[in-house]
């Protein structure tokens, strides 16, 4: 399996970079303060 995505830990979430043959972004997950049983944890 390839990887196509590289993060690291941060205090708040994650942070770091996606790349692709056709996408090349930084990316950012947050940690959500107060999430709920059948919601995300995370934003992106």
């Amino acid at each position: 399996m390839a990887t196509i995505g590289s993060f690291t830990s941060t205090g708040d979430g994650f942070t770091g970079s996606i790349k692709t043959l056709n996408l090349n972004v930084k990316a950012k997950f947050v940690r959500i303060e107060n999430p709920s049983d059948k919601g995300p944890h995370f934003r992106i």
